[in-house]
């Protein structure tokens, strides 16, 4: 493909190649395996540039008083209110817009069976449009008028971090890449940043691909992402592979044929595209096939599992046996007769938006409701803002009915499974393990002390 029809279609379909910068790697390790996908255990991956300044200064105040913790702000007889503040305009339109899609389309489910104890769930999605300033107004916004802030997933969610702080009886149930706001009491998330993560992708490669020990891999060329790769490059020389080649890579690159090239000369047999986005995966890909070089080993943690990838790398022929190790279900489609999550996840999306294509963004939205309506539904037909916190710090074992491999929300920690999958005849296939479920016999690799 002519570089000029990508950037058309990229333009049609994604706002155009100009701030992809920002999605690097959003949707891939952390985003797709909550610090624990893919290769090796995984770090915070926010863009160079968008990084959360404010989470510095950002520390718990005293525990919530009696009245705080009685409060039932944004609650009448009829409906719950929570708030989310996502990035939906600015850079990239539409950017994180699947975050507040994937709230309204659980409490839209939920909603359709009467709601909880006759109570309405509506959500305050507001927009911080890429900016910390308006990320932290509008998180105070929230804590002051909504019962709760859910699924919201932002780049600048460290600004709102002074809030929840000042504000300790507030739940946010919301899946975060501010360290300073996964720390704090009342944040619960459905992935949280433990510092730890799964081996198991790896050391199924090393199984089934045990000739293919030499790595070579792009980079997105932005300060997290390079720490993050530090840790999952680690991880994988644990088990005994060789890193022989990686290329920081602008993102807004549109032709990687001298990394192939490189990597080729390097005696590179396994190439890992876990650190950038699925359009830079695609090119790469097709840039290799247009090479006529073909490793014995392509692999990836969550950017390549995207409806447009398959066809935007060059089709079947070319991408087929590509490997991705994640650690949610095949939520776009293929787990749906196995897994009643994703068919109901799949289903209540195109509900709320029959246009919308599901993304990870989405998926957060969605379990973020679910764990929250867990612990709503637990507090009681008088719930108040105390005892729906009393509930949250009960989940200590989270996987949203199926479609995650779980984790320990009270503790913040995060489990060894894993699911393989790969590109089979143009589709994403299962692998394992076979039917549903996950590969929970894996280790945890500790990357907390890696850096870039």
């Amino acid at each position: 493909m002519e570089t000029s029809e990508w950037v058309r279609r990229e333009q049609r379909e994604h706002g155009g190649r100009a701030g992809r910068g920002l999605r690097c790697l959003l949707g891939g390790s952390l985003l797709a395996g909550g610090l624990a996908v893919g290769g090796a255990a995984l770090v915070g991956t926010v863009p160079a540039g968008a990084e959360s300044t404010a989470s510095g200064t950002c520390t718990p105040a005293l525990a919530p008083t009696a009245a705080e913790q009685a409060s039932t702000t944004g609650i009448t007889s009829k409906s719950v209110t929570v708030g989310n503040v996502s990035t939906i305009s600015g850079p990239v339109p539409g950017l994180f817009e699947g975050a507040s899609t994937g709230v309204k389309a659980y409490f839209d489910m939920v909603n359709s069976e009467g709601g909880v104890d006759g109570r309405k769930l509506l959500v305050d999605a507001k927009d911080d449009a890429f900016s910390g300033q308006q990320n932290m107004t509008e998180t105070q916004d929230a804590v002051n008028s909504d019962f709760a802030l859910v699924g919201s997933f932002s780049l600048f969610d460290g600004y709102g971090c002074a809030a929840l702080a000042s504000n300790t009886a507030v739940p946010d149930v919301s899946v975060t890449l501010d360290p300073g706001t996964n720390a704090l009491p009342n944040d619960f998330s459905a992935q949280p940043l433990s510092g730890k993560g799964t081996l198991g992708p790896v050391e199924y490669y090393k199984q089934h691909y045990p000739k293919d020990t030499t790595v070579g891999a792009i980079v997105s060329d932005v300060a997290s992402a390079k720490t993050q790769m530090a840790q999952q490059f680690a991880g994988m020389k644990s088990v005994g592979y060789k890193i022989g080649y990686v290329d920081y890579v602008n993102p807004l690159a549109s032709d990687f044929t001298t990394d192939v090239i490189n990597m080729k000369s390097a005696g590179v047999d396994a190439v890992d595209l876990g650190g950038v986005d699925w359009q830079d995966a695609a090119i790469f890909v097709e840039n290799a096939a247009t090479q006529n070089w073909h490793p014995g080993l392509i692999f990836s943690t969550g950017p390549v599992y995207a409806d447009q990838f398959i066809s935007h790398a060059g089709g079947p022929a070319v991408t087929s046996g590509i490997q991705i190790g994640q650690v949610y279900a095949l939520y776009l489609g293929q787990d749906a007769k196995t897994v009643p999550a994703v068919k109901q996840f799949d289903t209540w999306v195109k509900t709320v938006n029959s246009s919308w294509v599901p993304d990870l963004y989405t998926l957060f939205g969605w379990v973020s409701a679910d764990m929250f309506v867990q612990a709503l539904k637990a507090a009681g037909p008088h719930p108040t803002r105390g005892s729906v916190m009393a509930q949250l710090q009960k989940i200590t074992s989270f996987n949203a009915n199926g479609i995650m491999a779980g984790s320990d929300p009270a503790a913040k920690t995060v489990t060894p499974c894993f699911l393989m999958a790969g590109i089979k005849n143009g589709t994403f296939v299962r692998e394992v393990p076979k039917g549903s479920g996950f590969d929970c016999n894996a280790k945890l690799y500790d990357a907390s002390g890696v850096t870039g």
